[in-house]
């Protein structure tokens, strides 16, 4: 195997068992299990109390609930993220953003400086 492969895999066993030693992420997670049986045996009941439905209906309010449940999802797997990124003290990229954005200003800064010295050289 390659040496890349063999870091990928290892990054991923490392952020799986972070995951899994986090009792607080382990614990939302049976609680988020729980709300999802419980909503979904409501939103069964929605469609039996109804003698009539319509089958297009259901897909649509499925399909609805379904991409709220992504960005739900997406939204605690970011989160998650940047609790791991923090505990093993890697860089975001919201970091290194932030990052390329001051380097950008103090090479701006430096380019102004170095004018101003040049301007002063040749005055002399």
């Amino acid at each position: 195997m390659r040496a890349k492969t063999l870091v990928e895999l290892l990054t991923l066993s490392t952020n799986l068992y972070m995951i899994s030693k986090d009792e607080a992420f382990m614990k939302n997670v049976e609680e988020m299990a729980k709300k999802g049986k419980m909503k979904l045996d409501d939103f069964m009941d929605d469609f039996s109390e109804t003698v009539e439905f319509d089958e297009e209906t259901l897909v649509q309010k499925v399909m609805h609930k379904a991409n709220e449940a992504k960005v739900e999802f997406e939204k605690k797997m970011e989160e998650l993220a940047v609790t791991v990124y923090k505990k093993m003290n890697i860089a975001h990229a919201e970091d290194l953003n932030n990052l390329a954005t001051k380097i950008e200003l103090l090479e701006n800064k430096i380019d102004i400086l170095e004018s101003k010295l040049e301007t002063l050289e040749n005055k002399k």
